[in-house]
């Protein structure tokens, strides 16, 4: 049988994610990320 931690709804403590740490040179997620950021026209988002 799984033991599984008790879900505290009173909890006051996050866990901070820094996630261009997370992507690492050389891995397609650090490619996709570098594409959209720096190839892609995306201004038909972002209207004036």
């Amino acid at each position: 049988m799984p033991r599984f931690n008790a879900y505290n709804y009173d909890q006051n403590a996050m866990m901070v994610i820094s996630y261009q740490d997370q992507l690492q040179p050389s891995t397609f997620e650090h490619a996709v990320h570098y594409l959209i950021e720096h190839k892609l026209d995306l201004s038909f988002c972002h209207p004036a």
